[in-house]
């Protein structure tokens, strides 16, 4: 393999194939990049066997071949190199040689077929969707998703067709079982995706969407079987589907919630924040005390200390007392818009559910807990 192409154009490439490529792993190959030389492109893969990232750039190829390297430092490297352009050369071995200008790097690399074999798409329906209002949806969701591994159901965001509205919509949940948060927006287009149950699309292939939705206008969008794509430009995500069944979240939305609060949501997040200084693993609680004028919220650490402050509201049902984890509502009205938030509530043990007008489409459940 030996070809010549433009710094900035493999390195964009290589910045999007880091978080894909694993950094420990028991197979080697997998904290590298797959290179193939074709024609007048150099095609790019990186994948951990649940996501894979394929890019495709322009390139002088004089003699095509694949080869596999480490695709950290090869990406430091190529951010570097002095010059515009660089040349890259397999030598014997799959010692793979980059240069540019006066500097030059030799690498040792893994040959190409040991590389997995990519998830492989073919006669996919193609959807072609707004960037940025699927990135809208996927940073409100994917906060709540699970992270322990022994909740594999709960380790994804859950996609759902809703077509019995009219417009029919995309509907987007997850929880981790403290607390939930769901999306749906009308989406006249998801009635082409080639599913008809929900399905469930892990965590680690959404953080890479989000990633990618941020360059463009438009995403294209298709399903086949147990494999979700996303192709924007030259880039493209593909994704195992999580096979599993999503828990009935609806069963935990509280119904007839007649305590409602009102708050401004900066001055609520800037709150949480100083109570939250002095919280812990141990003691990561606070006790909110909420009567029709204000909202006291107090913190208290017996390792550290304690603290508390008060913050105007308005409030309609009985006095109360309650208490969360400060960290799940910080998540919440951080990727909200609205300047006032309403938490809603049935009584001290029940969960909570906040929106805001602005945030159409968008509510967050959150569990209380024992202190």
């Amino acid at each position: 393999m030996e070809l010549t192409i433009q710094r900035d154009d493999l390195l964009r490439g290589l910045q999007k194939s880091q978080s894909v490529a694993e950094k420990r792993s028991s197979m080697p190959v997998l904290s590298n990049v797959l290179l193939e030389a074709k024609e007048k492109q150099l095609h790019l893969t990186a994948t951990n066997l649940e996501v894979s990232f394929s890019g495709s750039y322009e390139a002088k190829v004089t003699k095509e071949g694949a080869v596999t390297i480490q695709a950290r430092k090869f990406y430091e490297i190529v951010k570097e190199l002095p010059f515009p352009e660089l040349r890259i050369t397999e030598k014997e071995n799959q010692w793979v040689n980059i240069s540019s200008g006066t500097t030059e790097y030799n690498l040792v690399g893994l040959p190409a077929d040991e590389f997995p074999q990519v998830m492989k798409y073919e006669d996919v329906e193609w959807v072609e969707m707004e960037a940025p209002l699927l990135k809208e949806m996927i940073d409100k969701t994917i906060f709540a998703v699970s992270t322990e591994e022994t909740r594999y159901n709960l380790s994804g965001i859950y996609f759902e067709k809703v077509e019995t509205e009219d417009p029919i919509c995309l509907k987007l949940v997850a929880t981790d079982g403290h607390r939930l948060a769901f999306i749906q927006k009308p989406l006249p287009e998801v009635s082409k995706f080639a599913f008809d149950k929900g399905i469930i699309i892990p965590r680690k292939g959404m953080l890479e969407l989000s990633r990618l939705l941020e360059e463009s206008e438009q995403v294209q969008v298709a399903f086949q079987e147990n494999t979700a794509i996303f192709r924007q430009g030259e880039s493209t995500l593909i994704m195992r589907l999580i096979d599993g069944d999503f828990p009935d979240y609806d069963t935990v939305v509280p119904k007839n919630c007649e305590r409602v609060l009102e708050v401004d949501r900066p001055r609520f997040m800037e709150m949480l924040r100083r109570m939250s200084i002095i919280s812990t693993d141990r003691y990561r609680g606070i006790r909110c005390k909420i009567n029709p004028e204000h909202m006291e919220i107090i913190s208290n650490n017996p390792e550290i200390g304690d603290a508390r402050e008060e913050i105007p509201v308005t409030y309609q049902g009985e006095e109360m007392t309650i208490a969360f984890n400060p960290r799940y509502f910080m998540e919440i009205l951080a990727v909200m818009t609205s300047k006032v938030i309403s938490a809603k509530m049935i009584d001290e043990s029940s969960a909570c559910i906040i929106a805001g007008e602005e945030d159409e489409g968008f509510f967050s459940v959150v569990m209380p807990m024992r202190l």
